[in-house]
């Protein structure tokens, strides 16, 4: 069954914008923001299943500068 989520990031000082580009070289994200406040940056993926929503999770976990992650499933 087709997986929607959002990932919400918070980042080390400075280095959201190259997050962002990096992010939309990830398989499965369709879609990556700057934020303004409380979180620095939002993924919108699209992916077949959750095992390849864990692999995207895993990839942007592994970003240098990537300090937290909040991952929302759609429904």
């Amino acid at each position: 069954m087709p997986v929607l989520a959002f990932i919400l990031m918070v980042t080390e000082l400075a280095k959201e914008r190259r997050i962002v580009e990096e992010l939309l070289r990830i398989p499965g994200v369709v879609e990556a923001k700057l934020l303004f406040g409380e979180y620095d940056a939002l993924a919108r993926v699209e992916v077949a299943d959750i095992a390849e929503l864990d692999r995207v999770v895993t990839a942007i976990r592994n970003l240098e500068g990537v300090v937290k992650t909040v991952t929302l499933i759609a429904s």
